[in-house]
């Protein structure tokens, strides 16, 4: 059973863009919290309790403990759907300029939706 509810939830993971992104978020200060080897999530530093799911975080960004400010769309799970987090579409990503230098990361990621 507990692998059956695993792959269902890889799999509405994987499909966050199927999932309606009614409110915007700009300037929403984040940090990077990595769950396992595979999956990483977005924490806003003012809600703790909050996680959102960036399928399109770029890879060299998959950093646990690094500080973001984010510009995007937070998604909407139907009511028949269980995630572990809340859908997030990345519009714009800025690097905290600690976390540049300590790094070597570029200041802004910026993607074409």
């Amino acid at each position: 059973m507990a692998v059956i509810l695993l792959a269902l939830m890889s799999h509405a993971n994987a499909q966050q863009d199927m999932f309606a992104h009614p409110t915007a978020v700009k300037g929403q200060k984040m940090t990077v919290k990595m769950i396992n080897e595979t999956q990483t999530a977005l924490v806003p530093d003012n809600a703790p309790n909050q996680r959102y799911s960036a399928n399109d975080l770029p890879a060299d960004l998959k950093k646990d403990g690094l500080h973001l400010v984010i510009d995007g769309e937070i998604g909407e799970i139907p009511a028949n759907v269980r995630m572990s987090s809340t859908p997030f579409r990345i519009k714009c990503i800025k690097v905290a300029s600690g976390d540049q230098k300590k790094y070597k990361l570029k200041k802004k990621y910026c993607f074409k939706k």
